[in-house]
Protein backbone atom coordinates (compact mmCIF):
# COMPACT_ATOMS: atom_id res chain seq x y z
CA UNK A 1 0.00 0.00 0.00
CA UNK A 2 1.58 3.36 -0.97
CA UNK A 3 2.11 6.13 1.54
CA UNK A 4 -0.35 9.03 1.63
CA UNK A 5 1.72 11.43 -0.56
CA UNK A 6 1.98 8.71 -3.25
CA UNK A 7 -1.77 8.34 -3.63
CA UNK A 8 -3.46 9.74 -6.75
CA UNK A 9 -5.02 13.17 -6.43
CA UNK A 10 -8.46 11.75 -7.18
CA UNK A 11 -8.19 9.36 -4.26
CA UNK A 12 -6.96 12.02 -1.85
CA UNK A 13 -9.96 14.18 -2.71
CA UNK A 14 -12.28 11.21 -2.24
CA UNK A 15 -10.75 10.42 1.16
CA UNK A 16 -11.15 14.03 2.28
CA UNK A 17 -14.86 13.83 1.49
CA UNK A 18 -15.27 10.33 2.87
CA UNK A 19 -13.81 10.91 6.35
CA UNK A 20 -14.95 14.11 8.12
CA UNK A 21 -12.17 13.56 10.65
CA UNK A 22 -9.33 11.03 10.82
CA UNK A 23 -8.43 10.16 14.38
CA UNK A 24 -6.23 7.27 15.49
CA UNK A 25 -6.40 6.33 19.14
CA UNK A 26 -3.05 5.51 20.72
CA UNK A 27 -4.33 2.01 21.54
CA UNK A 28 -4.97 1.43 17.85
CA UNK A 29 -1.33 2.19 17.05
CA UNK A 30 -0.10 -0.26 19.68
CA UNK A 31 -2.61 -3.09 19.34
CA UNK A 32 -3.63 -2.71 15.73
CA UNK A 33 -6.76 -1.28 14.14
CA UNK A 34 -9.99 -3.15 13.76
CA UNK A 35 -11.19 -3.24 10.16
CA UNK A 36 -14.72 -2.25 11.18
CA UNK A 37 -13.40 1.13 12.38
CA UNK A 38 -13.17 2.28 8.76
CA UNK A 39 -16.11 1.02 6.77
CA UNK A 40 -15.74 1.04 3.01
CA UNK A 41 -11.97 0.57 2.87
CA UNK A 42 -12.34 -2.12 0.18
CA UNK A 43 -14.11 0.38 -2.07
CA UNK A 44 -11.38 2.95 -1.50
CA UNK A 45 -8.69 0.39 -2.25
CA UNK A 46 -10.39 -0.50 -5.52
CA UNK A 47 -10.72 3.19 -6.38
CA UNK A 48 -7.02 3.69 -5.72
CA UNK A 49 -6.04 0.86 -8.05
CA UNK A 50 -8.40 2.14 -10.73
CA UNK A 51 -7.05 5.70 -10.51
CA UNK A 52 -3.45 4.57 -10.77
CA UNK A 53 -4.22 2.36 -13.75
CA UNK A 54 -6.08 5.12 -15.59
CA UNK A 55 -3.28 7.58 -14.88
CA UNK A 56 -0.79 5.22 -16.48
CA UNK A 57 -2.97 4.95 -19.58
CA UNK A 58 -4.15 8.51 -20.14
CA UNK A 59 -1.34 10.60 -18.60
CA UNK A 60 1.93 9.78 -20.35
CA UNK A 61 5.10 10.41 -18.40
CA UNK A 62 6.18 13.01 -20.93
CA UNK A 63 3.73 15.48 -19.38
CA UNK A 64 6.00 16.10 -16.40
CA UNK A 65 9.33 15.50 -18.10
CA UNK A 66 11.64 18.50 -18.42
CA UNK A 67 8.91 20.85 -17.22
CA UNK A 68 11.44 23.07 -15.41
CA UNK A 69 13.70 23.29 -18.44
CA UNK A 70 10.82 24.29 -20.71
CA UNK A 71 9.66 26.97 -18.30
CA UNK A 72 13.14 28.43 -17.87
CA UNK A 73 13.78 28.50 -21.61
CA UNK A 74 10.37 30.09 -22.09
CA UNK A 75 11.31 32.94 -19.76
CA UNK A 76 14.56 33.53 -21.65
CA UNK A 77 12.66 33.73 -24.93
CA UNK A 78 10.33 36.47 -23.65
CA UNK A 79 12.62 39.40 -22.80
CA UNK A 80 9.69 41.79 -22.50
CA UNK A 81 8.51 39.80 -19.46
CA UNK A 82 11.84 39.67 -17.62
CA UNK A 83 11.73 43.16 -16.05
CA UNK A 84 8.33 42.41 -14.52
CA UNK A 85 9.20 39.17 -12.68
CA UNK A 86 9.56 39.85 -8.96
CA UNK A 87 9.12 36.34 -7.53
CA UNK A 88 10.31 32.92 -8.68
CA UNK A 89 9.66 29.51 -7.12
CA UNK A 90 11.33 26.42 -8.56
CA UNK A 91 11.20 22.72 -7.73
CA UNK A 92 14.39 20.89 -8.68
CA UNK A 93 13.12 17.35 -8.05
CA UNK A 94 13.36 16.43 -11.73
CA UNK A 95 17.07 17.27 -11.86
CA UNK A 96 19.52 14.36 -11.70
CA UNK A 97 22.99 13.47 -12.89
CA UNK A 98 21.40 12.34 -16.14
CA UNK A 99 19.17 15.40 -16.36
CA UNK A 100 21.15 18.42 -15.15
CA UNK A 101 20.23 20.79 -18.00
CA UNK A 102 17.11 22.19 -16.24
CA UNK A 103 19.31 23.33 -13.36
CA UNK A 104 21.68 25.09 -15.77
CA UNK A 105 18.75 26.89 -17.39
CA UNK A 106 17.48 27.91 -13.96
CA UNK A 107 20.81 29.54 -13.10
CA UNK A 108 20.81 31.34 -16.46
CA UNK A 109 17.35 32.72 -15.71
CA UNK A 110 18.56 34.10 -12.37
CA UNK A 111 21.09 36.15 -14.30
CA UNK A 112 18.56 37.73 -16.68
CA UNK A 113 15.88 38.83 -14.20
CA UNK A 114 17.00 42.30 -13.10
CA UNK A 115 14.14 42.90 -10.64
CA UNK A 116 13.76 39.44 -9.11
CA UNK A 117 13.40 39.90 -5.34
CA UNK A 118 11.87 36.70 -3.94
CA UNK A 119 13.38 33.29 -4.69
CA UNK A 120 12.24 29.85 -3.47
CA UNK A 121 14.30 26.72 -4.16
CA UNK A 122 12.80 23.40 -3.09
CA UNK A 123 13.15 19.62 -3.41
CA UNK A 124 16.71 19.39 -4.65
CA UNK A 125 18.43 16.04 -4.18
CA UNK A 126 21.60 16.11 -2.11
CA UNK A 127 23.64 14.67 -4.97
CA UNK A 128 22.67 17.65 -7.14
CA UNK A 129 23.70 20.34 -4.64
CA UNK A 130 27.36 20.28 -5.83
CA UNK A 131 26.12 20.68 -9.40
CA UNK A 132 24.07 23.73 -8.45
CA UNK A 133 26.98 25.10 -6.42
CA UNK A 134 29.31 24.75 -9.40
CA UNK A 135 26.77 26.39 -11.71
CA UNK A 136 26.48 29.35 -9.31
CA UNK A 137 30.20 29.66 -8.66
CA UNK A 138 31.45 33.17 -9.30
CA UNK A 139 27.95 34.51 -9.88
CA UNK A 140 26.17 37.13 -7.79
CA UNK A 141 22.46 37.91 -7.87
CA UNK A 142 22.18 41.24 -6.04
CA UNK A 143 18.46 41.80 -6.60
CA UNK A 144 17.39 38.87 -4.38
CA UNK A 145 16.05 40.18 -1.06
CA UNK A 146 14.11 37.13 0.16
CA UNK A 147 15.35 33.54 -0.04
CA UNK A 148 13.43 30.36 0.90
CA UNK A 149 15.06 26.91 0.92
CA UNK A 150 14.37 23.44 2.29
CA UNK A 151 17.80 21.77 2.16
CA UNK A 152 20.59 22.70 4.57
CA UNK A 153 23.22 21.86 1.94
CA UNK A 154 22.06 24.88 -0.07
CA UNK A 155 23.94 27.01 2.45
CA UNK A 156 26.84 26.69 0.00
CA UNK A 157 25.18 29.11 -2.43
CA UNK A 158 24.29 31.77 0.16
CA UNK A 159 27.24 34.02 -0.90
CA UNK A 160 25.58 34.35 -4.32
CA UNK A 161 22.80 36.40 -2.69
CA UNK A 162 24.69 39.08 -0.72
CA UNK A 163 21.72 41.45 -0.35
CA UNK A 164 19.37 38.90 1.21
CA UNK A 165 17.26 40.45 3.95
CA UNK A 166 14.84 37.61 4.73
CA UNK A 167 15.84 33.95 5.02
CA UNK A 168 13.26 31.19 5.43
CA UNK A 169 14.31 27.60 6.08
CA UNK A 170 11.84 24.71 5.78
CA UNK A 171 12.41 21.29 7.25
CA UNK A 172 16.17 21.44 7.79
CA UNK A 173 18.76 22.73 10.19
CA UNK A 174 19.37 26.47 10.11
CA UNK A 175 22.90 26.25 11.54
CA UNK A 176 24.70 25.83 8.16
CA UNK A 177 22.89 28.93 6.92
CA UNK A 178 23.84 30.95 9.99
CA UNK A 179 27.47 30.06 9.35
CA UNK A 180 27.16 30.97 5.67
CA UNK A 181 25.47 34.31 6.42
CA UNK A 182 28.45 35.50 8.43
CA UNK A 183 30.58 37.68 6.21
CA UNK A 184 28.44 37.24 3.09
CA UNK A 185 24.95 38.57 3.89
CA UNK A 186 25.20 41.44 6.33
CA UNK A 187 21.74 42.86 5.62
CA UNK A 188 19.66 39.94 6.95
CA UNK A 189 17.04 41.23 9.38
CA UNK A 190 14.45 38.41 9.31
CA UNK A 191 14.93 34.70 10.04
CA UNK A 192 11.94 32.38 9.67
CA UNK A 193 11.48 28.86 11.06
CA UNK A 194 14.50 29.04 13.34
CA UNK A 195 14.94 26.05 15.66
CA UNK A 196 16.75 26.64 18.95
CA UNK A 197 17.99 23.40 20.46
CA UNK A 198 19.29 22.66 23.93
CA UNK A 199 22.85 23.72 23.18
CA UNK A 200 21.79 27.32 22.54
CA UNK A 201 19.53 27.73 25.56
CA UNK A 202 20.66 29.50 28.70
CA UNK A 203 21.19 27.31 31.75
CA UNK A 204 21.00 29.11 35.13
CA UNK A 205 23.99 28.42 37.32
CA UNK A 206 26.42 27.76 34.47
CA UNK A 207 27.64 31.33 34.06
CA UNK A 208 25.35 33.34 31.79
CA UNK A 209 25.07 30.78 29.04
CA UNK A 210 26.91 27.92 27.42
CA UNK A 211 29.24 29.36 24.73
CA UNK A 212 28.59 27.87 21.31
CA UNK A 213 28.88 28.83 17.68
CA UNK A 214 25.14 29.08 16.85
CA UNK A 215 24.52 31.55 19.67
CA UNK A 216 27.54 33.65 18.72
CA UNK A 217 26.43 33.74 15.09
CA UNK A 218 22.95 34.92 16.03
CA UNK A 219 24.20 37.53 18.46
CA UNK A 220 26.55 38.96 15.84
CA UNK A 221 23.80 39.62 13.30
CA UNK A 222 23.70 43.40 13.57
CA UNK A 223 20.52 43.92 11.52
CA UNK A 224 18.43 41.13 13.03
CA UNK A 225 15.01 42.46 13.99
CA UNK A 226 12.55 39.64 13.26
CA UNK A 227 12.70 36.02 14.45
CA UNK A 228 10.12 33.34 13.68
CA UNK A 229 10.57 30.21 15.78
CA UNK A 230 8.69 26.93 15.44
CA UNK A 231 8.30 25.10 18.74
CA UNK A 232 7.00 21.55 18.79
CA UNK A 233 5.57 20.19 21.98
CA UNK A 234 7.90 17.35 23.06
CA UNK A 235 6.54 13.83 23.06
CA UNK A 236 6.43 12.01 26.38
CA UNK A 237 9.09 9.46 25.44
CA UNK A 238 11.50 12.30 24.56
CA UNK A 239 11.27 13.48 28.14
CA UNK A 240 11.43 10.02 29.71
CA UNK A 241 14.13 8.38 27.61
CA UNK A 242 16.16 11.29 26.32
CA UNK A 243 17.61 14.62 27.36
CA UNK A 244 14.76 16.88 28.48
CA UNK A 245 14.19 19.41 25.70
CA UNK A 246 14.30 23.13 26.48
CA UNK A 247 11.03 24.57 27.67
CA UNK A 248 9.07 27.13 25.71
CA UNK A 249 9.94 29.74 28.35
CA UNK A 250 13.66 29.02 27.89
CA UNK A 251 13.40 29.39 24.14
CA UNK A 252 11.51 32.69 24.40
CA UNK A 253 14.06 34.06 26.88
CA UNK A 254 16.94 33.10 24.60
CA UNK A 255 15.27 34.56 21.52
CA UNK A 256 14.67 37.84 23.33
CA UNK A 257 18.32 37.98 24.32
CA UNK A 258 19.33 37.39 20.73
CA UNK A 259 17.18 40.28 19.54
CA UNK A 260 18.48 42.56 22.26
CA UNK A 261 22.06 42.01 21.10
CA UNK A 262 21.17 43.15 17.59
CA UNK A 263 22.08 46.71 16.67
CA UNK A 264 18.90 47.14 14.64
CA UNK A 265 16.88 50.15 15.72
CA UNK A 266 13.21 50.30 16.51
CA UNK A 267 10.91 47.51 17.57
CA UNK A 268 12.04 43.92 17.19
CA UNK A 269 9.58 41.08 16.69
CA UNK A 270 9.57 37.52 17.96
CA UNK A 271 6.99 35.17 16.40
CA UNK A 272 6.45 31.96 18.35
CA UNK A 273 4.59 29.19 16.52
CA UNK A 274 3.57 26.35 18.85
CA UNK A 275 2.90 23.01 17.15
CA UNK A 276 1.44 19.76 18.35
CA UNK A 277 2.78 17.32 15.81
CA UNK A 278 2.28 19.14 12.51
CA UNK A 279 -0.75 21.11 13.68
CA UNK A 280 -0.27 24.80 14.49
CA UNK A 281 -1.85 25.22 17.91
CA UNK A 282 -1.00 28.83 18.72
CA UNK A 283 0.96 31.74 17.28
CA UNK A 284 2.20 34.54 19.51
CA UNK A 285 3.81 37.84 18.59
CA UNK A 286 6.21 39.27 21.16
CA UNK A 287 7.56 42.80 20.78
CA UNK A 288 11.05 43.46 22.08
CA UNK A 289 11.39 47.19 22.69
CA UNK A 290 14.01 49.08 20.75
CA UNK A 291 15.39 50.61 23.93
CA UNK A 292 16.27 47.24 25.48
Amino acid sequence: MPSLPDLPTELLMEIAKYYPELYLDIDAIIHGMASEQFAGDDALRALSQTCRTLRGIFLPRTVGARMLERRMIGIQKTPYVMPHIRSLSVTLAECSMNNWQPMAEFVRVLGVLPKLQHLTISRIFNEMVPVLTTACQGKVFPSILSLTVDNENLAQIIPCFPNTQTLTVHGSSCIPFLRALKGSCEYVHTLNNLALYANVIEYPGLRDSIPNEPMRLLENMDNLSDLRIRYREPLRFHVVYGTPPPSLEDIIATAKRILRTSKATGRKKLHMEEFTGDILRQETLIIVGGDL
